[in-house]
C-alpha cells in the first residue's frame, strides 16, 4: 500500500498578508485624523484653563484685597498679572507670568466704546475692586491651540469656543 504525504500548510499567503496590511492602513486612515483633532483639543483646553485661572485669580484678588488688578500682555507673548499700583518690584513684575501659544499670539479685545478715537489700546485688562472687570474677549491662535473666550463683565466668566 503506498503512503501519501500529506503537507499542513503553515503561514499564510502574500495575498492574505497584503489584505491584512491594507485593511489596517484603511483603520488608521480612518482613525488619525480623529485622534489629532481630540489630541489639539486637549491642548487648546488646557491653555485656555491656565489663562482663566490668572483671570480668576485677578478677580478673586482685586475684591479680596479691595485693590485694583490687570493682566498684561507683554511683546514676547507672555501674559502677566499683578495690582494696577504695585506696592514693589515683585508685584510690578507680576505675580503670575505665563508664556502662551507657541509659535502663534494671544489678543484682547475691548468693546469700541472702551478705545479711544478707534485707537488700537494698550493690552491691559483691568479687574475693579467691587468684582466687576472690563467686557473683553480673549482670542489664542497658535500652531496648536485655538480658543477664544468672551468674558462676562460682572462676573468674570467665560464662554469660550474652541476652533
Amino acid at each position: 500500500m503506498a503512503s501519501r504525504c500529506f503537507h499542513i500548510r503553515s503561514g499564510f499567503t502574500l495575498l492574505e498578508v497584503i489584505l491584512a496590511i491594507m485593511i489596517a492602513l484603511v483603520v488608521m486612515a480612518v482613525a488619525i485624523p480623529s485622534v489629532t483633532s481630540a489630541l489639539g483639543e486637549s491642548k487648546a483646553q488646557k491653555s485656555f484653563a491656565e489663562f482663566d485661572a490668572m483671570v480668576r485669580e485677578a478677580h478673586r484678588r482685586s475684591v479680596a484685597e479691595h485693590r485694583n488688578y490687570v493682566i498684561v500682555w507683554g511683546r514676547d507673548n507672555t501674559v502677566s498679572m499683578r495690582p494696577e499700583e504695585p506696592g514693589n518690584r515683585a508685584e510690578a513684575e507680576g505675580l503670575q507670568r505665563r508664556k502662551m501659544t507657541a509659535g502663534g499670539e494671544v489678543e484682547l479685545r475691548l468693546p469700541a466704546a472702551l478705545t479711544a478715537n478707534g485707537a488700537v489700546p494698550d493690552a491691559i485688562w483691568t479687574f475693579w475692586t467691587n468684582g466687576v472687570c472690563e467686557p473683553a474677549e480673549v482670542r489664542s491662535k497658535g500652531r496648536e491651540t485655538k480658543w477664544s473666550a468672551v468674558y462676562n463683565p460682572f462676573t468674570a466668566r467665560a464662554e469660550v469656543r474652541y476652533e
